[in-house]
C-alpha cells in the first residue's frame, strides 16, 4: 500500500551546473521509488539546462520546466501548479539528501496519519558540518503545537526541504513572491494552520550546502533587513483574528523580536539609511495593546527596547563583540 502513494519533489535550479548532478543522483537513489521529480530551470545560463535534459532522458519520473528567471518562490510555485503527488516535497538543486529520507518521512506520515512529516538536517560548510539536531527524538504535533513550534522555531526549522506535505493542505498555498527572506516561514505557518496533525523525527537526512554566493550567505540588503519583520507581522495579524491568546502571545513575541533584531543590525552595522524605517516599525509595535502571555525575558527586553533603546543596543553590541563572534550560522569563510 505504501508504494501506491506518490511523492512529488519540486527542485528549483538556477545556475548550479556544478552541483545539480549530485542532487539529482541523491534523489534517484532514494529507497522509496514512487516519485514525481519536477526539475525547474529558473532561467539558467551556465549549462544547468543541459544537465536537466540529460537526466530526463535517463529516468521517466523526471518532468522538466524551462522558464525565464523569476526567483526561487515563483519557481517552487510553478512546481506546485503541476504536481500530481499525494504528498509534496522540495529539494534545492545545490543540496542533496540521504537515501532513506523520503521512505522515512512517508512511513511516519502514514503511521501517524499526519498531514506534515518532517525531519532534521545538516548544514555543510567547507570545513565543518553542523547538525540540526540529530537527537533521534520523535514528536507528534497537533494543530496548535505545530503552529506554535513553527513560530518559535526552537527545533522545528522553517525550510520546506525537510518536509513532505499532504497535497490537500497546500493546494491553495503558494510561496509569496514579494518576500525574498523568510518566505518559507510564512508558507509553513499557513501549512501548519491547515494541518490537523504533524510528525517530526529528528534525523538529519537533508544536506544543506553553504557556499559563497548562495542566498543564505549574501550580504545585508533591504530584503534581509525588512522581510523577516513583514513575515512576523503577517503571522501576528493573522493570529489576532483567527487563533487563541497563547498563539497570539507567541506570535507577538516573535514579531517584537524581529523588530528588535532589525534595530540591532541597523544600529550595530551603522546602516543610517534604514534608521528612520526602523524607528517607524518600533512605533507601530509600541502602539499594540493586548494582554499577551510573555516570558520575563521578553517583558524585560520589551521595556528596555521601548524606554531605554540606546542601552539595549549598546548591550547587544558588547555581547556581539565579546561573546558571540560566531553568531552567524550561515557564515562561510
Amino acid at each position: 500500500m505504501l508504494n501506491n502513494i506518490k511523492i512529488s519533489l519540486i527542485v528549483p535550479c538556477y545556475n548550479i551546473r556544478k552541483y545539480l548532478p549530485r542532487c539529482i543522483e541523491s534523489i534517484l537513489a532514494q529507497t522509496y521509488k514512487n516519485l514525481e521529480i519536477i526539475l525547474i530551470s529558473d532561467g539558467s545560463t551556465d549549462g544547468t539546462d543541459e544537465v536537466i535534459r540529460e537526466y530526463a532522458k535517463k529516468d521517466s519520473r523526471i518532468i522538466t520546466i524551462f522558464k525565464q528567471n523569476s526567483g526561487v518562490s515563483d519557481t517552487r510555485n510553478r512546481g506546485l501548479d503541476i504536481a500530481t503527488g499525494d504528498y509534496i516535497g522540495f529539494v534545492d538543486g545545490d543540496d542533496y539528501i540521504e537515501p532513506e529520507m523520503y521512505e522515512t518521512l512517508l512511513k511516519n506520515a502514514i503511521e501517524n496519519n499526519a498531514d506534515i512529516s518532517h525531519c532534521g538536517y545538516q548544514m555543510v560548510f567547507p570545513s565543518r558540518v553542523d547538525y540540526y539536531y540529530n537527537t533521534g527524538k520523535k514528536v507528534i504535533q497537533d494543530n496548535k503545537k505545530g503552529i506554535r513550534d513553527i513560530i518559535v522555531g526552537d527545533y522545528v526549522e522553517p525550510s520546506p526541504c525537510i518536509k513532505i506535505y499532504r497535497k490537500n493542505i497546500v493546494n491553495n498555498l503558494r510561496m509569496p513572491i514579494n518576500i525574498k527572506i523568510n518566505e518559507d516561514v510564512l508558507f509553513n505557518f499557513y501549512a501548519f494552520v491547515n494541518s490537523k496533525k504533524s510528525v517530526y523525527e529528528d534525523l538529519p537526512f537533508y544536506h544543506y550546502i553553504l557556499r559563497k554566493g548562495s542566498a543564505a550567505t549574501s550580504k545585508i540588503n533591504q530584503n534581509k533587513l525588512f522581510d523577516p519583520v513583514r513575515v512576523r507581522k503577517e503571522i501576528f495579524e493573522y493570529s489576532l483574528k483567527n487563533l487563541d491568546n497563547e498563539i497570539q502571545s507567541v506570535a507577538y513575541s516573535s514579531y517584537l523580536n524581529s523588530i528588535i533584531n532589525l534595530y540591532r543590525v541597523v544600529s550595530n552595522s551603522k546602516l543610517k539609511e534604514y534608521k528612520e524605517d526602523s524607528f517607524i516599525l518600533k512605533g507601530q509595535i509600541k502602539e499594540i495593546k493586548g494582554k499577551f502571555m510573555l516570558s520575563k525575558r521578553i517583558k524585560t527586553e520589551r521595556f528596555l527596547f521601548f524606554h531605554c533603546t540606546g542601552l539595549l543596543m549598546f548591550t547587544y553590541k558588547i555581547y556581539d563583540k565579546l561573546l558571540s563572534k560566531n553568531t552567524n550560522k550561515y557564515e562561510v569563510k
